[in-house]
């Protein structure tokens, strides 16, 4: 049985692990080492910055793209109200640590997103976001694409989805209005997809009924790896915290790990 760990403590433990493992903070311009592989930074003008990060033995050859999009800052951690939101959080919520978790051979980017609701969409086009990394950021982005989104980070992912490249989408208690039947529509369009849901408190109901209406794969443990058959693998728990799916090393690993299995 998995144990709910206190929110407080979770923070707590990722701003020692953060403090210890970083070896740059804010938006570094020339590749450093962090995590075992490479964290670089780009300023992407008012589309905000764009972090990259790649495990060692890199292979452009054999990997695959990897985005990933954080909600709105709502509080809980050591970033709230602190600009850019989006370079606090890769430290403070052990973001390469998670992406070199999951074993993937890809190349990892997170971008900015709104961090409140009256802030619009900046990456409105994953063309757009890829033709910019391979102008700014010093690499060739791999054709397919998975994106993670967490909480209104589906606000951005649900731009992209007429894009052929995008292959995977990780919804971490992601499904506002209207965003399970987009989800749906999306997955449905071809058996090449594949769709991962993370429901917690604040979309568990939501994460559910369309894990339900998809017949995808009921996980019973996120810290246990996620199937890679059926297409469509989900994750439901009420008592899980909101922000917890994103601090905890197991959520995010273990869905990304389904893409090398």
């Amino acid at each position: 049985m998995r144990r709910i760990v206190p929110i407080a403590v979770v923070f707590l433990l990722f701003a020692s692990l953060a403090a210890g493992r970083a070896s740059a903070a804010g938006c570094p311009k020339k590749p450093v080492a962090e995590e075992g592989g490479e964290h670089w930074c780009y300023s992407a003008g008012k589309r905000g910055n764009v972090h990259l990060w790649t495990p060692a033995g890199y292979d452009p050859k054999t990997a695959v793209t990897v985005v990933y999009v954080h909600g709105h800052d709502i509080g809980y951690d050591r970033c709230v109200g602190k600009r850019p939101y989006l370079d606090c959080i890769w430290d403070a919520h052990g973001l390469p640590a998670q992406f070199a978790a999951s074993g993937l051979g890809a190349l990892f980017v997170a971008v900015e997103a709104p961090v409140n609701g009256r802030g619009k969409v900046k990456w409105t086009s994953l063309d757009a976001l890829l033709a910019s990394i391979r102008a700014h950021g010093g690499a060739k982005p791999p054709r397919k694409v998975v994106a993670l989104a967490h909480s209104g980070g589906v606000y951005v992912i649900r731009e992209w989805l007429s894009d052929a490249r995008l292959a995977h989408i990780v919804a971490l208690d992601a499904l506002y209005a209207d965003s399970a039947k987009l989800l749906a529509k999306w997955y449905r369009g071809s058996k090449s997809r594949r769709l991962t849901l993370v429901g917690a408190q604040s979309r568990h109901a939501q994460t559910r009924a369309l894990a339900k209406a998809l017949k995808c794969k009921d996980i019973a443990d996120v810290s246990a790896p996620f199937p890679k058959p059926p297409r469509c693998a989900s994750f439901v728990d009420p008592v899980l915290d909101h922000m917890e799916v994103v601090i905890r090393v197991d959520a995010i690993p273990n869905a990304l790990a389904r893409m090398r299995r």
